[in-house]
């Protein structure tokens, strides 16, 4: 009966033991889970941020492009640089195209 008890004592200490170490375990492994996700997060803000930088540099480029290809710019650089001007009335000739 004494050795029947010491049995079932030691059963117990090694399932209680083994429970805790389990529950250790799996403690760990939420927290390791956990720091994955937070990481995770963390590089997502960061490219997040990224894109809106690169999505403000984009519309930043257009706005330019459209500056720069404005008709305005254009005949201001055309008169600037080469000399060139708006044509008058007598000076526009037509010339009559005999199509295909």
């Amino acid at each position: 009966m004494r050795r029947r008890r010491q049995v079932r004592r030691w059963a117990a200490a090694t399932l209680f033991a083994l429970g805790f170490a389990g529950l250790l375990v799996s403690l760990s492994f939420v927290t390791w889970r956990q720091s994955r996700a937070f990481e995770a997060l963390a590089n997502l803000d960061h490219v997040q941020r990224e894109m809106a930088l690169a999505e403000a540099d984009q519309v930043e480029l257009q706005r330019r492009i459209q500056q720069l290809a404005s008709r305005a710019r254009i005949s201001g650089v055309a008169r600037d640089r080469l000399g060139m001007h708006v044509p008058e009335a007598s000076e526009i000739v037509l010339i009559a195209g005999g199509g295909p």
